[in-house]
């Protein structure tokens, strides 16, 4: 049976299950667990399936995670609910990253549902991907959103938010009336407890998808993974929601000068793991995904003079 609604939400409960956990009226989350790629229990993607109370509209999922997802937990989510598979008739990709769109090819052939992404995160499905010894084959979308457009989903209308800079073509998913956003990973916060930092491809862009958030009359805000320092998958009231947006803009905008502050304390020179262990050095653990995502910084800051990488160093210019 679904979970009941649970204002503590910040315990890693009811991941891999398929049991569903009431959020709002006709919207359950759905956790995922991201092991054994991550090994951290609060590592988790949150998919949404959307659903009718009157019962007259089909369901609708809000990401389809790993390739496994489909058999783990999106069908027995929508048995626990009383739903056949061929219920689902539409799956919308918040983006195109593995944990978000990496069942859509098993969730459209178990169910005929069509898949709808942004448009300009389309081409990445026809690459496909990987999400550790998982292959994600290429596959197209069934509609390519632009943004602006009104869909109707699960019975209610929903505005398609233009929000890129975790990548370009990421969407949110707003439902006006009630002041819901599910925004996947466009906002990050301080990044979750694998990344110890946000990830943002396109940092110019990724600050006007924080404006973007700002100016919505958000009261309830469904992020698909533990973003620091929130609860998980849903923020709330708008109090809490603007704060948010405040936390991830002041993460995003002080990282040059926290990788600058790491290299000088290193003497003006440092590798990529002795960088990364000093901007997480708060947390029980340097983040898997922090060496990564801060190499891309620092080489945003190397187009513009501010370092240079000299064989396996970073060094402060």
């Amino acid at each position: 049976m679904p979970h009941p609604v649970s204002p503590f939400r910040d315990e890693a409960r009811d991941v891999a299950t398929g049991h569903p956990i009431a959020i709002l009226p006709g919207i359950w989350e759905i956790r995922e667990s991201l092991a054994p790629a991550f090994d951290t229990p609060e590592t988790w993607v949150s998919l949404f399936l959307l659903t009718d109370p009157t019962g007259h509209a089909s369901p609708v999922m809000i990401d389809t995670g790993v390739p496994r997802s489909t058999h783990t937990v999106i069908l027995p989510a929508l048995e626990a609910l009383g739903f056949a598979p061929s219920d689902l008739k539409v799956a919308v990709n918040t983006h195109s990253h593995h944990d978000h769109a990496g069942s859509n090819v098993q969730l459209r052939e178990a169910t005929g549902c069509q898949i709808w992404i942004g448009r300009l995160d389309g081409p990445a499905l026809l690459r496909g991907d990987r999400f550790g010894p998982d292959e994600i084959p290429p596959h197209s979308a069934d509609r390519l959103l632009d943004g602006g457009e009104i869909v109707n989903l699960a019975g209610r209308d929903y505005e398609i938010i233009d929000m890129p800079g975790h990548s370009p073509g990421s969407i949110g998913i707003f439902d006006r009336e009630r002041g819901i956003l599910f925004t996947g990973d466009a906002i990050q916060a301080r990044g979750t407890t694998t990344q110890g930092v946000p990830g943002a491809s396109n940092r110019p862009a990724y600050r006007n998808t924080l404006e973007t958030v700002r100016a919505l009359p958000v009261e309830h805000l469904l992020p698909a993974h533990a973003y620091l320092p929130f609860p998980p998958a849903h923020v709330t009231p708008a109090s809490e929601v603007h704060r948010y947006v405040d936390v991830s803009r002041e993460a995003i905008d002080t990282i040059d000068a926290r990788l600058a502050s790491a290299i000088r304390d290193a003497g003006g020179s440092a590798t990529i793991a002795e960088i990364a262990d000093t901007i997480c050095a708060d947390q029980p653990r340097t983040p898997v995904l922090a060496a990564p995502i801060l190499a891309d910084y620092l080489n945003q800051m190397a187009a513009v003079g501010r370092v240079r990488h000299d064989a396996d160093h970073w060094i402060l210019l």
